[in-house]
């Protein structure tokens, strides 16, 4: 379903209009509010980026964005010279920002924003970003006010979540009152105002289930009082990589499971107005169903209504988990039933009639889903028509082929218009139903079922319809692991001669030799052991660099070096502040600074002064503070200068 198209002149004036007319055009549509504003905004950075750093500049720029199944993609075309190094630059860009022109804040925005992006040199160049209508990673706020650990936290977890990132309370305020979000981590001193504020709205704020939150903190003195307060669990600076991964893991593992009892403990009745059932034979065909739920649950249903002269299977996949997806699954049964009293409708009306109730609910954006309606006639015709649903598959002696039922997502748009498609089953063919749980990468855009799970069908020809399908459900599991991301659901419809329907039961298709997938990536070596580098005795007589060698091999040499150049940089900024504050013998200003200096030095291995910065924090006496802060003074430069010797040495590849 094409959304948008447009052609403008080249210039940032005119992407400032692609983006007003981008996000107008959204707006018409039922699209979730975060999705279309986060999508417009990274493609107004995207097509910024092109104007501004393409060599040649471009004289035109072309925008389409269009909805297949729940993947919304927007492809940026130009006539001008290549953006040279472009997967460097959108690798490298991080949500702390960084100097360069280009790998900024911005980008970085759009890359979070994003789950896809591909650039192909022209001409035209073409760039092609891809988003999730649903959203499948995890969200996770990170909250800090250093600007060298905030890019570092998210440099750590960007690889395997949806980030967004605050530098103070009230934009973390402002985020997690209007964004969706799994999980906060947060230090404990944002400024002058503790993190524990972020728990005091959050409890306030009665839209959102609880949200998990990692607190980091150097001073195991607050621990007990944030705990008391509802923090999930603490890291204690400096943060080791492994451990920042695991515990936000863990966090969210708690939470899912958390969620899922109460689920479990509220969704009983729920359960049995949507769990999916269907009879092992109607008319002239033979079907099996098989399902899999993810630990909190989701809206996939199957219902089956009987009419007359056939009987028709709805399936649906509403956009959504655990109570939300719950609800949103009993809101889409009520209308399946609603609908198919009076009028009998061909399957076309009856979605486009199911659409528009949806689009004109406001109180249904729940309720978006995908769908199928099937219809089984007695004398074996089938009709299909289909709501963003991935394709149906013909599975026969002779071939494969995919059935080209197409349409945009329930409530999407108004009046939406579908096309019906109209099959047979020769004996022996079988048509495999699925939904994108089932295979989220290939199925999302509305595609076809994946190869691996059509051999899987293939092979088993032979064998009655119900073994088949548990061959499948096994095959699925074992791709989809113990915790799947998402509710799946499998159906086969088989079609039968008339000796079977009096009871015979000849033979299937025959099996078709498999296909080796291909084999898993080995896995990486195990890192080399930390070093420890000698520093002038005139300082400490060590660094820590455990963890920051830990950080190096999470983040990659490149990523780690623009990392360790920033916190040199902005250490020997700070060193020289502090100095002024000695000289001024500002005792107050300099235990208020400690804390977060304290924080950054032993982030990076720096822990002999970030020792001294955190008896600065703690001294009450003044004068007392002002000696160790002279002590900072003294061993601070020496240790600097050893981390910069370490940075600089040659590496070994993990150290």
């Amino acid at each position: 379903m094409k959304l948008f198209e447009a052609r403008r002149p080249a210039s940032l004036e005119e992407v400032s209009w692609l983006r007003k007319a981008l996000r107008r055009q959204f707006g018409e549509l039922r699209l979730p509010s975060d999705v279309a504003d986060e999508t417009v905004l990274a493609v107004a950075e995207l097509a910024a980026n092109l104007v501004t750093h393409s060599h040649p500049p471009p004289r035109e720029l072309a925008l389409e964005a269009v909805l297949d199944g729940l993947v919304l993609t927007v492809t940026i075309e130009d006539d001008g010279g290549p953006f040279a190094g472009f997967e460097a630059q959108w690798a490298r860009a991080t949500l702390a920002g960084a100097e360069d022109g280009f790998s900024g804040r911005g980008l970085a925005l759009a890359r979070r924003a994003l789950d896809r992006v591909t650039y192909e040199q022209g001409p035209p160049n073409r760039l092609t970003a891809r988003r999730l209508l649903a959203r499948r990673r995890p969200v996770i706020l990170v909250v800090e006010d250093e600007e060298v650990l905030l890019e570092t936290y998210c440099g750590l977890l960007e690889p395997h979540y949806r980030l967004l990132a605050a530098a103070n309370l009230k934009d973390a305020l402002k985020i997690a009152s209007d964004t969706t979000v799994d999980l906060i981590l947060t230090d404990f001193h944002l400024g002058s105002e503790p993190g524990t504020a972020l728990i005091h709205a959050l409890e306030d704020d009665s839209e959102r289930p609880p949200i998990p939150i990692v607190m980091i903190t150097g001073d195991p003195s607050v621990r007990l009082r944030a705990l008391e307060l509802g923090v999930d669990t603490f890291l204690t600076k400096p943060v080791q990589p492994t451990a920042l991964l695991e515990t936000v893991s863990l966090a969210l593992i708690r939470a899912t499971r958390q969620r899922a009892r109460l689920l479990r403990y509220f969704g009983s009745a729920l359960d049995s107005l949507v769990h999916p059932s269907l009879p092992e034979r109607l008319g002239p065909f033979n079907l099996a169903l098989r399902t899999g739920t993810a630990d909190i649950g989701g809206g996939d249903l199957v219902v089956h209504l009987p009419r007359k002269g056939a009987d028709r299977i709805v399936m649906a996949d509403v956009m959504g988990h655990g109570i939300n997806g719950k609800a949103g699954a009993v809101a889409q049964a009520a209308m399946i039933r609603a609908l198919d009293v009076g009028e009998q409708l061909a399957p076309s009306p009856y979605l486009t009639r199911w659409s528009n109730l949806i689009f004109s609910e406001p109180g249904f954006d729940a309720a978006m889903a995908t769908a199928l309606v099937i219809d089984l006639w007695e004398d074996g015709a089938i009709e299909i028509a289909s709501a963003g649903h991935p394709l149906p598959m013909v599975l026969s002696r002779t071939g494969v082929r995919s059935i080209a039922a197409e349409g945009p997502i329930l409530g999407i748009t108004k009046d939406a218009r579908y096309e019906s498609v109209q099959l047979r089953l020769d004996w022996g063919d079988r048509l495999l139903l699925a939904t994108d749980g089932l295979d989220p990468v290939e199925l999302a855009s509305g595609g076809p079922c994946p190869d691996w799970l059509v051999r899987e069908v293939l092979e088993r020809g032979r064998q009655p319809l119900a073994k088949v399908v548990d061959g499948a459900s096994h095959r699925i599991a074992d791709r989809l692991g113990p915790d799947p991301e998402d509710d799946w659901t499998l159906i086969l419809v088989e079609g039968i001669s008339r000796a079977q329907r009096a009871g015979g039961l000849p033979a299937m298709a025959q099996p078709v030799p498999p296909e080796s997938d291909p084999l898993p990536s080995g896995t990486p070596a195990p890192a080399p052991a930390s070093p420890t580098v000698s520093v002038p005795a005139d300082g400490p007589s060590t660094l820590d660099l455990s963890g920051v060698a830990a950080l190096r091999q999470a983040v990659g040499e490149d990523g780690f070096r623009r990392l360790a150049l920033r916190f040199v940089d902005n250490t020997l900024r700070r060193f020289l502040e502090w100095e002024d504050l000695v000289a001024r013998r500002a005792d107050v200003p300099l235990a208020s600074a400690a804390h977060a200096f304290a924080g950054v030095l032993a982030q990076f291995g720096l822990a002999g002064t970030a020792a001294l910065a955190r008896q600065v924090e703690h001294e009450p006496d003044p004068a007392a503070r002002l000696d160790l802060a002279r002590a900072v003074i003294q061993s601070g430069p020496p240790e600097l200068a050893a981390f910069r010797q370490w940075l600089d040495a040659p590496s070994d590849g993990g150290s």
